[in-house]
């Protein structure tokens, strides 16, 4: 199959470079645009990119195309300070997401500015695999701690990811076919009915796959696990008048991937299914500088593990269940209170709750096991000032939250951050801001007597921007402490960790002419951790790495226009080496490093055909995310949208 997609990809290149001609279509360099022209929601409200004094990545809509045939964890795992194990390994893998080398589930995800989670995960952490690029309009990347505007699990930063939702009457569609037996086909229409608007899609993709597991034993009879999902959504707005606006939503996304049995363990029949659903609206009311917003959401999560072990011999039967709910609801002010200043103030309610179902069949026996429901909620107050002086040079927020669960009691968060304009084309940023996460349901279930992680974050940096340069430095430091993890002494959740983490990340573009764009980056990422010994599991030792994830990682990027019609990308990605977890009660150990080479072009048929070719690890380089585990080889896709 890798054969012919080369074989076809070639044709590709060649027949575009023959017959392009002086069409418009929307370029891979525009996926850079100036700060000035990016609205953003760092700050819960509206505002331009160079307004805030805040670490925010912009991933829009443009980008996203010039990616197409890849997943969401994919793209974000190209960004400056995030690493994804996971992202590059077998479809239905569900990867991590660190931040500034925070943990996992110390990354919030939102979705329309709605946190998500799956309350039955032992860190509350959200599966991408839920969120299928064709439902994105645009993500918004936010660095360092943000709890006070956003709660709990915002410790290393906040993804906002923005689904689509168009006025203008279109349809589109897109169908794209690659290695392993990849299949992606989508399709959303829009249009609007007077006051109303809306956006309605649908998606599927499966794959063959490969082998999950790492196979060590020479065989070579592991089997490929394959990988289904189906998704569709539906976002409808309707403008009661110039100030007032209702939006309402519903999406639901279920997967199916084969799994194996652990690392360097094959599972023949082994299965994981996952859902979710997410409803809900946004009120929201805007009049001049006068901002009210009303939001809820329900989300419910629904997995499972099922395992007829018919290759095994000590277990015949597994069925494992989780059922998760969450509820989400906020309501916020935002007034200018004079020239200069800008108050933010709002309430939020949070709640969880899941159940687990258990049944095994084995050598020693049935087993049955049913997890009592449990949840618990929590209320936030918060507040946030934004103060500019008259020149717009100087910048400054000021924020707090008072927190209070039902089980732990009350934790407060606060957040400063002044940035100053040098000139039109430096500015200087820096931030002191407390967070925290909220031990996970799952945890609690073991130990009630948990309390929040809490961090202290520091950072400063610079942009420099002109018309064709972009260029932004950012140092920065976070400790927590009272972090949660598993002690194997008395096989419980406890308070324990602390983690200390410093950084430096590089960003760097240039649109060089009309056809060349060049762009770079780079992360040093410094961690030490206190913690359980991993080999004894009876003392304390400090680590001076994380596990999983790199010291170093880097990337450059080069698009070019080879004609109005056509464009061109090509990129490489490194990661550093890194230890993971070698066993239970073994010693860790070391990954290597490797470097990846991608490429993507697309060429427009004409206004309403877009053939696109994307191409990862084209060197075919053999490497590892996860100890036991396989990643890609060379991977390519094929696709056309339509439009």
């Amino acid at each position: 199959m890798s054969k012919k997609l080369i074989t076809l990809s070639v044709c590709l290149i060649a027949t575009t470079l023959a017959f392009g001609q002086k069409e418009e279509i929307k370029k891979i360099s525009d996926t850079v645009i100036s700060l000035d022209e990016v609205i953003v929601t760092a700050n819960k409200v509206e505002q331009k990119q160079n307004a805030t004094g805040k670490v925010v990545t912009v991933i829009n809509a443009a980008a996203l195309q010039a990616n197409a045939g890849r997943s969401i964890a994919q793209i974000l795992n190209e960004q400056a300070g995030l690493y994804l194990p996971g992202s590059l390994s077998n479809a239905g893998t569900v990867p991590s997401i660190y931040m500034r080398g925070a943990s996992s589930g110390r990354t919030l995800i939102l979705i329309n500015g709605m946190p998500v989670g799956d309350p039955s995960m032992i860190s509350n952490e959200f599966d991408l695999n839920l969120v299928p690029l064709n439902l994105i309009e645009r993500i918004e990347i936010l660095k360092g701690a943000q709890s006070t505007l956003y709660g709990s699990d915002a410790i290393g930063g906040v993804i906002n990811i923005i689904t689509k939702n168009k006025s203008v009457p279109n349809f589109s569609g897109d169908i794209s076919t690659g290695s392993y037996g990849t299949r992606k086909i989508n399709a959303q229409h829009s249009s609007s009915i007077r006051k109303l608007n809306y956006v309605i899609g649908f998606g599927n993709e499966s794959a063959k796959g490969f082998s999950s597991a790492t196979d060590i034993t020479g065989k070579n009879n592991f089997d490929n696990d394959g990988y289904r999902n189906n998704n569709w959504f539906a976002n409808i707005n309707y403008a009661f008048n110039q100030n007032w606006n209702l939006k309402a939503f519903t999406q639901q996304t279920n997967y199916n991937a084969d799994i194996d049995y652990g690392a360097f363990k094959d599972d023949k029949d082994e299965k994981f299914n996952n859902a979710t659903k997410l409803t809900g609206f946004i009120l929201k009311y805007k009049k001049e500088k006068t901002i009210f917003q009303l939001q809820y959401q329900l989300s419910t999560q629904d997995r499972q593990y099922k395992n007829d072990s018919l290759d095994k011999t000590y277990t015949i039967f597994e069925d494992n269940q989780y059922a998760g709910k969450s509820h989400f609801a906020d309501a916020f002010f935002s007034k200018a209170i004079s020239k200069n200043m800008q108050w933010i103030t709002g309430v939020d309610f949070r709640y969880g709750s899941y159940h687990q179902t258990y049944v095994s069949i084995s050598k020693w026996g049935p087993y049955n096991d049913n997890f009592k429901d449990t949840f618990q909620y929590q209320t936030a107050l918060y507040t946030s000032l934004l103060i500019n002086e008259s020149s717009n040079k100087w910048l400054l927020e000021l924020g707090g939250r008072s927190n209070k669960h039902d089980r732990y009691g009350s934790n407060q968060t606060f957040t400063i951050s002044p940035s100053y304009k040098l000139n039109a084309n430096i500015q200087f940023m820096a931030s002191a801001s407390t967070g925290y996460k909220a031990p996970s349901l799952y945890q609690l279930s073991y130990n009630d007597a948990l309390k929040p992680e809490q961090s202290f974050n520091t950072e400063i940096g610079m942009e420099y921007k002109t018309t064709p340069l972009f260029f932004r430095a950012v140092y920065y430091n976070r400790t927590i402490d009272n972090g949660i993890d598993y002690n194997y002494i008395d096989y419980n959740f406890f308070n324990y960790i602390q983690q200390k983490v410093n950084g430096l990340e590089l960003e760097f573009n240039w649109k060089a002419n009309e056809k060349n764009n060049f762009s770079a980056n780079y992360t040093l990422m410094n961690g030490q951790e206190t913690n359980q010994n991993r080999v004894t599991t009876t003392d304390t030792i400090t680590y001076n790495y994380l596990l999983k994830r790199p010291k170093n990682t880097a990337g450059i990027q080069w698009t070019y226009e080879v004609s109005p019609k056509l464009n061109f990308s090509m990129a490489a990605r490194y990661i550093g080496k890194r230890y993971d977890v070698g066993g239970y009660a073994a010693a860790d150990v070391s990954l290597k490093s490797y470097t990846l080479l991608n490429a993507h072009i697309q060429y427009k048929l004409n206004k309403h055909l877009l053939l696109y070719a994307d191409g990862q690890n084209l060197g075919n380089t053999v490497f590892q995310e996860i100890n036991g585990y396989n990643a890609m080889g060379r991977m390519l896709m094929l696709g056309l949208r339509l439009k």
